[in-house]
């Protein structure tokens, strides 16, 4: 039984892939086991994949018809043997010393999961992302979000390692086709007796130049900001069932965040063109606490408020009169 095992879908990655799979193979928590899942790639990525698998035994490789990233990140994990289970994206870069301070920081507290800081990266190399510069700007150790409600913001599932003990008592998975992380590591925050936050960058999270750009970098297509809004409902939903106590910091991200990108990618597309993602949004929007909606800063309660009251043309005039 490895001490890690780090689950690794792909999909048509082989400009990226290498890296990612040289980071894995160099990491220096050296007792892991990286399971590959080809969600039916049409690239080289299998060959890849398979050239991996048969120079390093800590490789293992699981295909299976395209069924999107849920269903490959729960088919790796179903696969995985280790004490400790971590994603990572095929596009992305782990750090040298990432999982090995993780996984030492959860042998160390006893805590349900672990993450770090992240980096975006590029061509020109690695810059902080502003969005997550508070959340781990300092090290904790045993928190827990209801303590720590700056953590609604850490949403991802790539920065973590989970103890896979807990992972298999909340029978986590992922759901969704799109935007898939937030319900699973939100309910991860809850759940959870206490987590860690470590202090160092544990992912490099890249920024695509060349070929098919991320679901993250195609932020104003209309099926694109669907998703977005259905994970927000969906996160929101569990929020409400399980911890109603974090809903106020929640809510006031997505208005901030989420919905903020919604009405921005109304200056790009028709009502029509939007039609399931504005009904979700207002959705959304119309179960906001009153008093997150009076602290919002302006514009962003007027458009909000022009958003829920389906004033798309005043909407639309208040955003170009912005400079939107």
């Amino acid at each position: 039984m490895p001490t890690l095992s780090v689950v690794v879908p792909f999909y048509n990655v082989a400009p990226y892939f290498p890296e990612l799979l040289e980071s894995l193979s160099t990491q220096e928590l050296t007792d892991l086991e990286v399971v590959l899942v080809d969600d039916g790639s049409t690239d080289n990525s299998p060959q890849i994949a398979s050239s991996w698998v048969a120079k390093d035994e800590r490789f293992r490789l699981v295909t299976q018809a395209n069924r999107g990233l849920s269903a490959a990140r729960n088919a790796g994990a179903a696969k995985a043997t280790g004490t400790y289970l971590a994603f990572a994206d095929s596009d992305d870069v782990v750090p040298p010393t990432a999982y090995r301070a993780l996984v030492q920081s959860l042998e160390s507290t006893g805590s349900d999961f672990a993450s770090g800081d992240v980096r975006r990266l590029n061509s020109a190399g690695t810059h902080r992302h502003p969005r997550y510069a508070d959340v781990f700007a300092a090290p904790r150790r045993s928190t827990h979000i209801t303590r720590d409600r700056d953590l609604i913001l850490d949403r991802m599932i790539w920065n973590k390692v989970f103890r896979r003990s807990f992972w298999d008592h909340h029978q986590f998975a992922f759901t969704l086709r799109q935007y898939e992380d937030a319900p699973v590591t939100v309910r991860a925050h809850i759940e959870a007796r206490a987590m860690d936050v470590v202090g160092q960058v544990v992912y490099h999270w890249r920024i695509r130049e060349a070929g098919e750009r991320s679901i993250t970098q195609r932020l104003y297509e209309p099926d694109n900001i669907a998703a977005r809004m259905r994970m927000m409902v969906v996160t929101g939903d569990l929020l409400r069932e399980r911890a109603p106590e974090l809903l106020p910091v929640y809510e006031r991200d997505m208005c901030l965040g989420d919905l903020r990108i919604a009405t921005l990618a109304m200056l790009e597309n028709s009502d029509d063109a939007m039609a399931d993602a504005l009904e979700l949004g207002r959705g959304f929007l119309a179960r906001v606490d009153e008093h997150v909606l009076e602290q919002l800063p302006e514009p962003n309660r007027h458009r909000l408020s022009l958003l829920l009251t389906g004033r798309s043309d005043e909407l639309r005039e208040a955003l170009s009169a912005d400079g939107q």
